[in-house]
């Protein structure tokens, strides 16, 4: 098939993939969700302790949203580039392809994929003005029905224009949130995987060189990277041997933004101590 053409349906089996596929993919999100730490624990103050002496809050490690958001986007992007020719989040991808149609005069495809990164940076810029109009404070909790929303909305449309590829305009401004908000609330592009092979083989470099000793910050940043790598591989890996199984219409996309929706909320409410 060619990359972008609507999948083939067989209305016989859709209903019974459908919720074979919300099971498979709705297993994911309890043990995403489980590796969340719990809420910091709340210093009490005692007598005789001051401001200064009390100890300093426990600021929740972001290494399982990284990990979770990672895997997520490897499953997603894999299963929407397999079914429908294009990414979820790799907009480079997306450009590429865009160029490739205009300059072969297949206008109605380069729209699309100028429509496709256009709403990416909509869903982007979107995440950016609600974080600043909530001053910073639970903004990912606050977003997180509306990524569930925009990923339901798209396999809904999906379903009802028997797989148009256009519904994935909406999956485009959800994976804008979801990688606005990962970027500002643990600092890593979880949704590709270049730049943190530059960063691991700039760590090993430096190990190899012999020179002077590598900072521990380098070193955590380097870790941080072969997490977001293995944890992106082992989406896609699972997206690939799951691919077989479940067709466009399974509810797959539905059953992502819940665990998309889960890891946000967890983490922001795990921030706040509560």
């Amino acid at each position: 098939r060619a990359p972008c053409a609507p999948p083939a349906y067989d209305n016989a089996t859709n209903s019974h993939m459908k919720v074979r596929g919300l099971v498979v993919v709705s297993l994911c999100l309890p043990g995403l969700c489980a590796a969340l730490r719990p809420p910091a624990p709340r210093v009490r103050m005692t007598a005789g302790m001051t401001a200064a002496s009390a100890p300093a809050a426990v600021v929740p490690n972001p290494a399982s949203l990284v990990t979770g958001l990672a895997f997520t986007g490897g499953w997603v992007d894999v299963f929407v580039w397999q079914t429908y020719g294009c990414y979820a989040n790799m907009m480079t991808g997306n450009l590429l392809r865009c160029l490739e149609c205009l300059t072969a005069l297949r206008w109605v495809d380069g729209a699309f994929f100028t429509a496709l990164i256009a709403s990416y940076v909509g869903g982007f810029g979107a995440f950016r003005v609600v974080d600043l109009s909530r001053r910073r404070r639970r903004t990912l909790s606050s977003v997180a029905p509306a990524v569930f929303a925009l990923f339901a909305l798209a396999d809904l449309g999906l379903r009802l224009s028997n797989g148009s590829r256009w519904s994935i305009l909406l999956l485009g401004v959800g994976s804008g949130v979801v990688n606005a908000a990962s970027a500002d609330s643990t600092g890593a592009v979880t949704c590709m995987v270049t730049g943190h092979l530059g960063r691991i083989a700039r760590s090993l470099g430096d190990a190899v060189s012999g020179g002077e000793a590598v900072a521990p910050g380098s070193r955590r940043a380097a870790a941080e990277s072969v997490r977001v790598v293995a944890s992106f591989g082992a989406g896609a890996t699972a997206a690939l041997a799951a691919a077989r199984r479940l067709p466009a219409a399974a509810g797959v996309l539905s059953g992502v933004g819940a665990v998309y929706a889960g890891l946000l909320y967890l983490h922001d409410r795990s921030a706040a101590g509560g």
